[in-house]
């Protein structure tokens, strides 16, 4: 594609004849540059000199179709119990909010605004993220397969043999032929049963309460398979030839719920991964130490694009911006820009099946050891990194939790004894929070947040004191006049006390408090205070020069008498 063009020298002659001359070229113009927008995102770009077949295409750094990651976030469910815990993912911070507490957690699926949830004994749960309530339903084994039908029920196989349903007040069960290897949803309450056979494998289209498939085909081994969006195709990749017991060159597609073969699209090499765009135009294949990908819309093969090495999974963004492919023996993970499909870098990754996930805003999270790592999905550039000291399930929700409740903060005062005797003991005990008018008592505080409305962080300190933590609230004015008020743990005598209170509540609920000295008042000498407040919120005033560090909202700065000693 010639993508220079010249403008035509100016018209000659009459006036007149010019003027409509020129009228008529910058119509003509607007009409070329129309169909240039249109032509141009299916043609290979501009000065690469290269066909669409040489995976040569050039990197976009910012797309419009990118949208917002505002309201996205990671719910994290404790594998060894203890509270639910939330990231956003725009800044991976923690809200304030008054997190449920959760039995041992030992698997998860994702459903229609619910998480299924298998606990640790012979019970599974279905939690509404949303209203915060928890059915929970007995008498089921654990189970490693199982796939989640919105909030209707989830299917299991406890024994992989066989499929129940779990849900409230509905029964139902299918005996399988084989060992079941892997589920797949299609929608609608459908699900692709891979169920292994001998040396073959059978492939199932259930829907309950149908009591026999709806679909029903035997094909050589399975290596991956993918469905369309919208639940009318199902691509699959065989390990060999069902007859002949060679490679099988090709990606087949079937039909939805009958599975009759209606394609099927030649590969260089055996496939390893395939995967379907969200939007259900394209099919990427992983062959050998490339991708394959085809046009489904056109019936035709787009590019292939290289690779570092060969892929052993393929996973798309939520949008379908970005697709992630998974060395096959490594931990780690190449990010390629879907449309251009050029290839943005490779990054150290933990693949499981939920991470690493890419969340629109062009924001990418992975798992890194112990911690999880926050990018920016176009540049490839760590945003945040949050360590984590205990093992939790994390799955990727478009929610974010709401503000602290009086309601939702009560706890059992059983509860907060317990845990009493866990915590750092402050300098004093109150059975209340305390007037925040009256200023705060000299010593050692962790500030877990602050907000301008009373009311919201009077709620937090509330749920902060039901689970064993002495939160007080403190009222300060900055120097712009503007009233501030502080969720603090404390006091402790010493800053080592406050400091082990700030790791708890880190550890515990993800909050990251910073640590403020407040001097008594015999000790807090006016003319201590030097710089002002030129930050509103974000600055404090305090005799040392550090900034402290901030906390999960926005909050107030200190005031007379106030030091940070944070840093």
């Amino acid at each position: 594609m010639n993508c220079a063009y010249s403008t035509p020298a100016a018209p000659d002659g009459d006036p007149k004849n010019a003027e409509a001359d020129l009228k008529l070229h910058l119509s003509k113009r607007a009409v070329f540059l129309i169909a240039l927008a249109v032509v141009l995102p299916a043609s290979p770009s501009c000065g690469s000199g290269d066909g669409p077949g040489d995976g040569d295409a050039v990197r976009l750094e910012r797309t419009a179709w990118l949208g917002s990651a505002e309201g996205w976030g990671l719910l994290g469910f404790p594998a060894d119990g203890g509270p639910l815990t939330y990231r956003s993912a725009e800044t991976f911070e923690s809200p304030t909010w008054a997190p449920p507490e959760l039995e041992r957690v030992a698997r998860a699926w994702p459903g229609d605004g619910v998480i299924w949830l298998q606990f640790g004994d012979s019970r599974i749960g279905r939690y509404d993220y949303a209203t915060g309530h928890l059915l929970s339903i007995e008498g089921f084994e654990r189970t490693e397969l199982g796939v989640a039908l919105g909030v209707r029920g989830l299917l299991i196989a406890a024994d992989s043999r066989a499929l129940e349903l779990v849900a409230e007040g509905e029964v139902w069960s299918l005996a399988l032929g084989g060992r079941l290897q892997r589920l797949v949803p299609v929608g609608d309450g459908r699900v692709i049963a891979v169920v292994e056979v001998g040396s073959e494998s059978e492939l199932l289209v259930v829907e309950p309460p149908s009591e026999e498939p709806l679909g029903r085909r035997l094909v050589g081994r399975v290596e991956d398979l993918a469905v369309t969006p919208a639940g009318e195709r199902l691509y699959y990749l065989g390990e060999g030839d069902l007859e002949e017991g060679g490679s099988d060159l090709a990606v087949h597609g079937l039909s939805l719920p009958d599975l009759a073969e209606v394609e099927a699209l030649a590969l260089p090499q055996p496939g390893r991964a395939v995967a379907v765009t969200p939007s259900g135009h394209r099919v990427y294949v992983s062959a050998g130490a490339s991708l394959q990908v085809f046009d489904r819309v056109r019936d035709e093969k787009v590019r292939s694009v290289p690779l570092p090495g060969e892929a052993s999974a393929l996973r798309f963004s939520v949008n379908g911006a970005h697709l992630m492919a998974r060395l096959a023996g490594q931990d780690q993970v190449v990010v390629l820009q879907v449309g251009v499909d050029s290839v943005l870098g490779v990054i150290p990754a933990r693949w499981d099946e939920r991470l690493p996930a890419a969340l629109p805003g062009g924001r990418l999270i992975v798992q890194q050891g112990d911690a999880l790592v926050l990018y920016d999905a176009a540049r490839l550039v760590e945003l945040a990194r949050a360590e984590q000291q205990d093992g939790r399930l994390w799955l990727a929700v478009e929610w974010q939790p709401p503000r602290p409740r009086t309601e939702l903060a009560q706890r059992s005062v059983r509860r907060a004894a317990e845990r009493a005797g866990e915590l750092p003991q402050p300098l004093r005990a109150e059975d209340e929070a305390g007037d925040p008018e009256a200023g705060a008592a000299g010593g050692y505080y962790a500030v877990v947040s602050a907000a301008r409305e009373r009311s919201g962080v009077e709620n937090l300190v509330s749920w902060l004191r039901s689970v064993g933590y002495p939160g007080t609230v403190d009222r300060h004015e900055d120097v712009m006049g503007v009233v501030w008020y502080r969720a603090m743990v404390g006091p402790y005598p010493e800053r080592g006390l406050a400091e082990e209170a700030a790791r708890s509540l880190t550890a515990r609920y993800g909050y990251k408090p910073w640590i403020l000295t407040v001097e008594s008042e015999a000790a807090a000498r006016p003319d201590s205070v030097e710089a002002a407040d030129d930050e509103g919120a974000g600055a404090a005033r305090r005799p040392l020069a550090a900034r402290g560090r901030r906390g999960s909202g926005s909050w107030g700065g200190g005031e007379r008498g106030y030091a940070d000693a944070t840093d």
